[in-house]
C-alpha cells in the first residue's frame, strides 16, 4: 500500500507537467484523410472484373487509405477467371470509368501510372519520329592525299525500319598515333587461374564469361562474398612486340562487379614489366554505376598514362565478386570512362589523375574537318583528303528501341523521346490525356493525379534537335566535339572532360525541361498532381535533385525484406529525394512501400514496422503501398500479388486486412506530425558542378548532425541568407553550407559568384577552394574569372584557413565535425546509440521522431538540442503524454527513453516555459531512471535492413523487459509494478519517497479453450492444457490453419483498490492479437509489447479474457500445395511449396495478469 499524504505531496510537486497538446494533439489522434497513406492498384493482363474492382475499393477506403494508383500491367490469364479483357479497349474504357465512378463515390483519391505497365512512359501511340534515341557512328580509316569516293557504313545497331536511322553529321581528322587498329591482341595470357579460358576472352569468342571468385558462391542478397583482396586474382598479358597500352575495356559496370554497382569497392591495378621488373602504371576504381549498367556495348573504359612494354599484369583488389564477358586492349588514347562521361551510362566520375601520354594520341579541335555536305543521300562521301592518315566518322542518331513494360502486348510500344518536348506531348495525350479529356473515362475531375515509376529505359543520348540545344545551353557549338562522344580524346583529356561535363548538363537540362517539365505542366493543366520517382542518380546521369523541382510529390521506393540486388542501403538511396524535397519546398515525400521481390506470405503488419520507421527517419513523409493487385473474383482468398511473387500482398482476402486500419493510423500519425514545418538539418552539403554520381548513402556523417544535398540550380536561384542562415522561400533553414572535397574540386565561376554574395550577406561556409572549372563555356574569360575569384576568396593558397568576407566566413582544413564545435554548432540528438531520428520545427513546437533502430528494447538518455516544455507523442495509440522526468541544461533537454523492439514515438517539445521536472527515481536505493546521467546511451548496434537472406524470418521474438514503475497518462502519478520503497528526486534533492507493497503478477498458463472458425475441416475447439503454438498441435490441418482463432481462459483476481492497475501481458503473439475482458472489447495490438491497462475491464472475483489471434496465410497455402486443386481451400498464384516449414502461429505467451499500484 501508500500512504495518501505521499501521494498529495507527489501530485503538488509535478502537477503543472501535464500534457494538453490541444487541437494538435485531436488530430494527431485521428488525422485528415490527406495525411493517409495511399496504395499501387494493380490491374494484370485481362484479368479484370467491375464487382470485384467494386470489393476491391470498398476494402482499400474500409482500411482507411486514402486513394489508388492504378496500373496496368502484363499476365495471363489465372485460374477462375474466364472473362478477359482487352487493355485500351471500350471494355477497357468502361472499366476505368467504373474505378474513377467508385472512388468518387467512396471519397478515394484516384491517380495513374502514366503509361501501361510500371516503366517508364511509353506505348503503341508513340511514332519513332518521337522515340527515346541515341548518338551512334562509323568510322573508316583512309589515306589522304587523293580524291576519295567512299561509301560510308549506316552506323545503326540493326536493319529494322523502327530503327529510324537520321545522320547528324560526318567528321575527319588525322588518325592520332595508335589509333589504327581497334584492339590489340595479346601473343599470351598468364593467370593465377590458369583453368579458365583467357584467350576466348580476348580475342571475342561468343558466350565467354569468367568469374573471379571462390567456388561454390551463391547468387543471392547477403550471403558471405569471398574478400579479393585475401588473394587477388591477377593475369598478366604478353603482346608480340612492346606497345603502349593506352585503355582497357572491362565489362559494363553491373556486369563486371555482378550487381552490386552502387559501391563495388573493386580497384584495378596495372603494372608493367619493364627491365624485368614489375613497375606501378596506374590504379582505378571501378566506378559506381547503375542497376542498368549492363548492356554490352557500354563498356567499363580504363584509361592508362604512357607506358611502353611487352608485358602487363592487371590485379584484381577488393571483396565482391568479378566477372569478365568482354576484356579488350588499345593502344589508343580514350578518355577515362568515356562512355560513363557521355551520358551512355550512370557512373561516378574519376577526377584523381590527369594522364600523362603523347599529344600525338589525341585530336587536335582545330584538325577537325566537317564534310557532312559531302556525303551524299547514299551514304556516298566524295573528298579530295590532305595527305597522311585521316580518320572519318559517320555520326547518326536512332530509336534506341526501348519499350514501355511490363503492359499488355496490346498497350506496348516505343518509349517517348525524354530530351524533346513533342515526345512527352505526344505520349500524353496518347494515355493520361485521353482518360481526363472531355468525353474520357475519367473526367470531370474524377482523375486526381499521374505518376512516373520506374526509370527502366536505359539512357538517352540524342534528340533531333541536339545541336542547337546545346548551343543555347552551353554558348558553343557541338558538332567539332562530336568525336569526344564517341571516346577519342579531343585537345587534351582535361579539356575532354569538360566537354563532357557540359555535354551531361545539356541532357539533364533538356531532361528537366523538356520531359519533368513539359509532364507537370500538362498534369496541371488537366487538374493533376505529378508523382514521380527516381531517376537521375538512379539510372540517368545529371542532376540528382534539379528533376524533383518539377514533382508535386517526389518519390523514392523502397524493398521488403531484402534490397533488389547486393548494393545495400545505397542501391535506393533517400538522400537525393529527400533534399530535393527540402530544398525545393516539397511538403511531401512519398515512396513506394515494401516492394517485395520474394514474395513468401509470411508478410504482416510487424514485420512493416522496423522498414517504415528506419524510412521515416530518414525524411520519407508519406507511404504508399506495393502493392494492392485487383482480385476479379469474390470468392477467391487471399488472392494474388501481381500473379507472381512480386509486392507485399494489401489484399482484402488478407487474414490481416480487418486489422489494417491499426496499422494506418499509424502511419496516418506519423505522417501528420512528419509533414507539419520545416525539416531540420545543420548541413546543406553541395554537390558541386559536375554532374557527377550520387554520394554513397552509407557516406560518413558526423553523429547527431543532419544534412541535405544542394545542387547550383538551388544555389543561385533559392537561396538567400536570413539571421545567418541560408534558407528557402518556404522558410527552411540550414546553419553552414559545406564545400567537400570529392564533390566540389571543379566550380563553374557563376558558381563561386554566388559563394561571395552569400558569404558577404552573412552565411558561413566550409571548404576548400576548387582547383579548376569543369566547363568550356565562356571560355578564356570564364577561366579568368575562375581564378580571379578563387584568389579573392580563398587568398593564397593555405592547407587551412578561416577568412571574414563581408558578414559572412569562409573556413577550410578541418574536418567537419571539428569545424562545426569550433563554430559552437552542437548536435542535435546525441546519446542516440542505435536509434534513428528525424527532426521537423512547426511555429510553436520542435518535432523529433524517434526510432529503436533494431529489433531489440532501447533504454537511453538522449540529449536533444532543443527547450520547452516536452510531450511524447505515441503513433500506436495515439495518446500524448507529458514527460515527467527529464534534465535540462543551457539550450539541451536530456530525456530518458524506453523503447520496445522496432518501437518508435515522438519527442515533442512545446515552445513555452516548462515546470521544474523530476530528474531520477530510485526504488530500494536503487537508480531505475536518472535524466542528468549522460553515461546511460545504448550504443548498440542498428540492424541493417539489407543482408537478409531468402525466406529468414527478419523480425525474432524479443521480449520487452516490463518496468518497474511508469508514469500515467496524465501526468501527474505513477504505476508501480513492483514491490519497494521508491524516492523521486529533482537534482541531488530527494523531494518525496513512497512505500508500495502490494504489486502481484499472476501467470495464466491454462487451461485455454481455442476455437477455429468452421470450414476449414479442422476440429472447430481444442482444449490446451497450457499454451502451445498452432504448429505444435497434433492435427496437421490444425498445425497449418490460417485466419483469426479464438483463445478463453479464466482468472481470478482480489485485492483491488482505487489505486490498483491492471495489465495484461499476452507474451509472444503471432501475428495480430485482439483482446475483450468480460464480454468487452479492449483493443487490438499489432506490436509488442503486447500489452493491454484492463483496469476498467476488470472486477474482483472471476473474469474471463478473450483473445483473437490473427496470423498470416504462409501455412496454409503451403498445407494446401500438397492437396490435389480440387480440395485447396485458399486461391493464390506463386505460393509456398508443400514442403515449406510450418511458421509459429498463435497465442504463444505466457501470458500474465500484472496488478501494480498508483502512487
Amino acid at each position: 500500500m501508500t500512504t495518501h499524504q505521499s501521494i498529495r505531496i507527489l501530485f503538488f510537486i509535478i502537477g503543472g507537467i501535464a500534457a494538453h497538446a490541444g487541437s494538435a494533439g485531436a488530430d494527431f489522434k485521428e488525422p485528415a484523410q490527406t495525411y493517409r497513406p495511399e496504395t499501387w492498384f494493380h490491374l494484370i493482363g485481362g484479368n479484370v472484373d467491375k464487382t470485384g474492382l467494386t470489393a476491391d475499393l470498398e476494402a482499400i477506403q474500409g482500411a482507411g487509405i486514402q486513394g489508388i494508383q492504378l496500373f496496368h500491367g502484363r499476365g495471363g490469364n489465372w485460374p477462375g477467371v474466364d472473362r478477359q479483357i482487352q487493355t485500351l479497349s471500350p471494355t477497357w474504357d468502361s472499366m476505368i470509368e467504373h474505378v474513377a465512378n467508385e472512388t468518387r463515390r467512396l471519397d478515394l483519391r484516384f491517380t495513374m501510372q502514366n503509361c501501361p505497365g510500371w516503366a517508364t512512359s511509353g506505348g503503341p501511340w508513340i511514332t519513332p519520329d518521337n522515340t527515346m534515341r541515341h548518338l551512334i557512328w562509323s568510322r573508316h580509316n583512309v589515306q589522304g592525299g587523293q580524291r576519295l569516293s567512299l561509301r560510308l557504313d549506316t552506323p545503326q545497331p540493326s536493319a529494322e525500319d523502327w530503327r529510324d536511322y537520321r545522320d547528324v553529321a560526318v567528321l575527319a581528322f588525322p588518325t592520332p598515333e595508335g589509333d589504327s587498329d581497334p584492339y590489340l591482341t595479346p601473343a599470351a595470357i598468364r593467370s593465377n587461374r590458369d583453368d579458365l579460358p583467357w584467350m576466348d576472352l580476348v580475342t571475342g569468342k561468343a558466350d565467354t564469361r569468367i568469374e573471379l571468385s571462390a567456388p561454390n558462391i551463391a547468387d543471392w542478397i547477403g550471403r558471405p562474398l569471398p574478400k579479393t583482396t585475401e588473394h587477388p586474382a591477377w593475369i598478366e598479358v604478353d603482346f608480340p612486340q612492346a606497345v603502349n597500352l593506352r585503355a582497357i575495356e572491362f565489362p559494363p559496370v553491373s556486369v563486371f562487379v555482378r550487381r552490386q554497382f552502387f559501391d563495388p569497392a573493386t580497384v584495378v591495378q596495372i603494372e608493367a614489366k619493364v627491365n624485368g621488373r614489375w613497375v606501378d602504371v596506374i590504379s582505378r576504381e571501378v566506378p559506381r554505376a547503375s542497376w542498368q549498367d549492363r548492356q554490352p556495348w557500354v563498356p567499363l573504359v580504363l584509361a592508362l598514362p604512357d607506358r611502353k612494354a611487352q608485358t602487363f599484369r592487371i590485379t584484381f583488389i577488393g571483396e565482391k565478386l568479378i566477372e569478365l564477358n568482354h576484356l579488350r586492349f588499345l593502344s589508343a588514347a580514350r578518355s577515362h570512362d568515356w562512355r560513363g562521361q557521355a551520358g551512355y551510362a550512370l557512373r561516378s566520375m574519376d577526377r584523381s589523375v590527369q594522364l600523362v601520354q603523347d599529344p600525338a594520341a589525341w585530336v587536335r579541335h582545330d584538325s577537325i574537318i566537317d564534310l557532312s555536305d559531302r556525303m551524299a543521300p547514299d551514304g556516298t562521301l566524295s573528298w579530295q583528303a590532305p595527305r597522311g592518315d585521316w580518320t572519318v566518322v559517320r555520326f547518326g542518331h536512332v530509336n534506341t528501341g526501348e519499350q514501355n513494360k511490363p503492359a499488355p502486348r496490346e498497350a506496348t510500344g516505343f518509349e517517348c523521346d525524354k530530351l524533346s518536348a513533342s515526345g512527352i506531348e505526344q505520349h500524353f495525350a496518347g494515355y493520361v490525356g485521353r482518360v481526363a479529356a472531355p468525353g474520357g473515362p475519367a473526367d470531370g475531375g474524377r482523375l486526381h493525379g499521374v505518376l512516373i515509376d520506374s526509370w527502366e529505359a536505359y539512357t538517352q543520348t540524342w534528340t533531333p534537335r541536339m545541336e542547337s540545344e546545346f548551343e543555347a545551353f552551353r554558348g558553343y557549338a557541338l558538332r567539332q566535339w562530336l568525336p569526344a562522344l564517341a571516346g577519342w580524346v579531343v585537345e587534351d583529356h582535361l579539356t575532354s572532360e569538360r566537354f563532357l561535363r557540359d555535354w551531361r548538363a545539356t541532357i539533364n537540362d533538356l531532361l528537366v525541361q523538356n520531359y519533368y517539365g513539359r509532364f507537370a505542366e500538362l498534369a496541371h493543366e488537366h487538374g493533376l498532381e505529378l508523382y514521380f520517382e527516381t531517376a537521375v542518380g538512379d539510372v540517368m546521369p545529371g542532376d540528382i535533385l534539379q528533376y524533383y523541382s518539377k514533382a508535386d510529390v517526389p518519390m523514392a521506393e523502397f524493398w521488403l525484406p531484402n534490397n533488389p540486388v547486393r548494393a545495400g542501403a545505397a542501391a535506393k538511396p533517400f538522400a537525393p529525394v529527400a533534399s530535393a524535397a527540402h530544398i525545393y519546398g516539397k511538403q511531401r515525400v512519398g515512396v513506394e512501400a515494401y516492394t517485395n521481390g520474394r514474395l513468401a506470405w509470411n508478410e504482416h503488419l510487424f514485420r512493416l514496422k522496423y522498414f517504415t520507421d528506419y524510412h521515416f527517419t530518414l525524411g520519407i513523409n508519406h507511404f504508399i503501398f506495393h502493392t494492392y493487385t485487383h482480385n476479379p473474383l469474390l470468392d477467391a482468398a487471399p488472392g494474388t500479388s501481381f500473379g507472381s511473387r512480386i509486392g507485399t500482398p494489401f489484399l482484402r482476402g488478407q487474414t490481416w486486412w480487418k486489422h489494417m486500419p491499426l496499422f494506418t493510423d499509424y502511419l496516418a500519425r506519423c505522417q501528420f506530425l512528419l509533414q507539419k514545418g520545416q525539416p531540420v538539418a545543420d548541413v546543406l552539403w553541395y554537390l558541386g558542378d559536375d554532374f557527377d554520381h550520387m554520394p554513397l548513402q552509407s557516406t560518413p556523417f558526423p553523429e547527431g548532425y543532419r544534412f541535405d544535398y544542394l545542387n547550383q540550380d538551388v544555389l543561385l536561384n533559392r537561396l538567400e541568407v536570413v539571421d545567418g542562415k541560408l534558407q528557402t522561400p518556404e522558410g527552411t533553414s540550414w546553419k553552414v553550407l559545406w564545400l567537400p572535397e570529392e564533390q566540389c574540386r571543379r566550380m563553374t565561376p557563376e558558381t563561386l559568384v554566388r559563394l561571395r554574395q552569400l558569404l558577404q550577406e552573412g552565411a558561413t561556409v566550409i571548404g576548400g577552394a576548387p582547383l579548376e572549372t569543369p566547363t568550356l563555356s565562356g571560355g578564356e574569360s570564364a577561366e579568368r574569372a575562375f581564378t580571379a575569384l578563387v584568389r579573392e576568396l580563398w587568398g593564397e593558397p593555405a592547407s587551412r584557413g578561416h577568412r571574414r568576407i563581408g558578414q559572412g566566413q569562409l573556413l577550410w582544413g578541418h574536418d567537419l565535425e571539428f569545424t562545426l564545435s569550433h563554430l559552437n554548432i552542437a548536435p542535435d540528438v546525441i546519446g542516440n546509440g542505435a536509434a534513428t531520428w528525424f527532426h521537423r520545427r512547426s511555429e510553436d513546437k520542435e518535432i523529433y521522431f524517434i526510432s529503436a533502430g533494431r529489433l531489440a528494447p532501447l533504454s537511453t538518455n538522449m540529449r536533444f538540442r532543443a527547450q520547452g516544455r516536452p510531450e511524447l507523442w505515441d503513433p500506436l495509440t495515439g495518446k500524448v503524454e507529458p514527460v515527467v522526468i527529464y534534465h535540462q541544461e543551457s539550450e539541451h533537454t536530456v530525456i530518458p527513453l524506453d523503447l520496445p523492439a522496432a518501437g518508435s514515438v515522438f519527442v515533442v517539445f512545446h515552445n513555452e516555459p516548462s515546470h521544474p521536472p523530476l530528474t531520477a527515481i530510485s526504488r530500494d536505493g536503487q537508480t531505475l531512471v536518472d535524466a542528468s546521467d549522460l553515461t546511460h546511451v545504448d550504443k548498440g548496434t542498428p540492424m541493417s535492413i539489407y543482408g537478409v537472406q531468402d525466406d529468414e524470418d527478419v523480425q525474432p521474438w524479443v521480449e520487452t523487459p516490463m518496468p518497474s514503475i511508469e508514469a500515467l497518462n496524465d501526468g501527474r502519478r505513477f504505476v508501480a509494478w513492483e514491490d519497494g520503497n521508491y524516492a523521486f528526486k529533482r537534482g541531488t534533492r530527494t523531494l518525496v519517497t513512497s512505500r508500495v507493497s502490494d504489486t502481484r503478477t499472476l501467470t495464466m498458463a491454462g487451461p485455454w479453450t481455442l476455437n477455429f472458425p468452421a470450414g476449414w475441416d479442422i476440429p472447430e475447439q481444442v482444449d490446451l492444457p497450457e499454451l502451445q503454438p498452432w504448429s505444435a498441435l497434433a492435427d496437421r490441418a490444425t498445425r497449418a490453419f490460417s485466419g483469426t482463432a479464438t483463445y478463453t481462459s479464466e482468472i481470478e483476481l482480489d485485492r483491488l483498490s482505487a489505486d490498483s492497475r491492471v495489465l495484461l501481458d499476452l507474451g509472444r503473439v503471432e501475428q495480430v492479437a485482439e483482446v475483450s475482458v468480460n464480454g468487452q472489447r479492449v483493443a487490438a495490438m499489432w506490436a509488442p509489447p503486447f500489452r493491454l491497462d484492463i483496469t476498467p475491464y476488470v472486477r474482483t472475483g472471476s473474469n474471463r479474457i478473450e483473445v483473437k489471434v490473427t496470423n498470416t496465410w504462409r501455412n496454409r497455402l503451403a498445407y494446401d500445395a500438397s492437396l490435389p486443386e480440387a480440395q485447396r481451400k485458399t486461391w493464390a498464384i506463386h505460393t509456398p511449396g508443400a514442403n515449406a516449414p510450418v511458421e509459429p502461429a498463435g497465442l504463444i505467451g505466457p501470458v500474465k495478469v500484472r496488478i501494480g499500484e498508483v502512487i
